[in-house]
């Protein structure tokens, strides 16, 4: 079995442990096409406005404090599926315009304050053919496929070169070269969770068939290896999109041509706790040259005291920012 695939299986598997007791607590919406299934938490409405605001404001305050210790970061905004493939939305499901402009909106108010932002959603649907191969996100699960992540990697590379900040704290990286390679064909693929919400009763569906890739390291390459202290200078952080299985980390190891640093964060932690508890641990060991932070734009509304999270994981608004600023330095 290929890496790339075991990763995927054990993906799966994770996300299944995290599925809520009973498959009615969850909110699954078939497509038009009945291939196609989507999650309801992508549909957002204009009262979550406020949190969405505090989240960027705590965004672009972190941004400040990385700046001013010397570290590059750059937030990777993931797009929400529904918006990608609002045209496989069902006609009793479609997106509203409050959501389609909710992405193009954080956009341009985290740039305002002067946050390095991926731009993934003009990238995805800049993509006149996202079917077949080109496919983005998989049908039956809610992350992108190996094409969705290496895309997002191609448009994290043009943004690290497009500014001069993020570029500075590239080049300051160890060059490790890697090489990438496709697989011929598709194979099957495992990473279906939504299928796994379903009701008892549901009709069966088939494994998707992606094709995937797989990236080496150069023999040629004369740096050293992950995890050898302070060689490592990207950081590549996030949720469960940001998990080995989905090819994402490799995929910027491919583009920017370094080795990275990865941590994939469980989905009921969210990304405030595990960022400052990134800073309390694996920073202090070997501190970046460059941070890239993934966030699901579904996660716009959760800021860091957001009552539906866990309580051992909500943290005060004031009190993360204090956190990252002393982590920081």
């Amino acid at each position: 079995m290929k890496p790339i695939h075991k990763k995927l299986l054990a993906l799966s598997a994770a996300l299944v442990m995290s599925a809520p007791a009973l498959a009615s607590d969850y909110d699954v919406v078939f497509g038009k096409n009945k291939d196609w299934l989507f999650t309801g938490y992508e549909y957002v409405k204009p009262s979550y406005a406020a949190d969405n605001q505090t989240t960027i404001n705590d965004l672009i305050e972190a941004s400040k404090l990385f700046r001013q210790n010397g570290v590059g970061l750059a937030i990777v905004l993931v797009p929400s599926k529904i918006r990608i493939y609002a045209d496989e939305l069902p006609a009793d499901r479609p997106i509203d315009d409050y959501n389609m402009q909710q992405y193009g909106k954080a956009v341009t108010a985290l740039r305002a304050g002067g946050v390095d932002v991926v731009d993934l959603n003009t990238a995805y649907l800049a993509m006149t053919d996202r079917t077949g191969d080109n496919l983005l996100y998989f049908k039956q699960d809610t992350h992108w496929t190996p094409k969705g992540a290496l895309v997002a990697a191609e448009t994290i590379k043009s943004t690290v070169m497009s500014t001069p900040e993020l570029q500075t704290a590239w080049a300051a990286a160890p060059d490790v070269k890697y090489n990438l390679t496709w697989s011929p064909r598709a194979h099957p693929s495992r990473a279906r969770d939504l299928v796994h919400y379903l009701p008892p009763g549901t009709a069966s569906f088939s494994p998707e068939r992606v094709k995937t890739f797989t990236v080496d390291r150069d023999t040629a390459s004369t740096a050293s290896l992950t995890g050898a202290g302070d060689t490592v200078g990207v950081t590549v952080i996030g949720s469960s999109y940001t998990d080995a299985g989905t090819g994402y980390p490799d995929a910027v190891r491919y583009e920017l041509q370094r080795d990275v640093l990865v941590l994939s964060l469980p989905v009921d932690q969210g990304p405030w706790s595990g960022m400052a508890t990134y800073l309390k641990n694996e920073f202090k060991a070997s501190k970046p040259k460059l941070v890239i932070w993934e966030i699901p734009e579904r996660e716009l509304h959760s800021p860091p005291a957001a009552k539906w999270r866990e309580a051992r994981y909500q943290i005060d608004n004031a009190q993360w920012l204090q956190t990252i600023e002393q982590e920081l330095k």
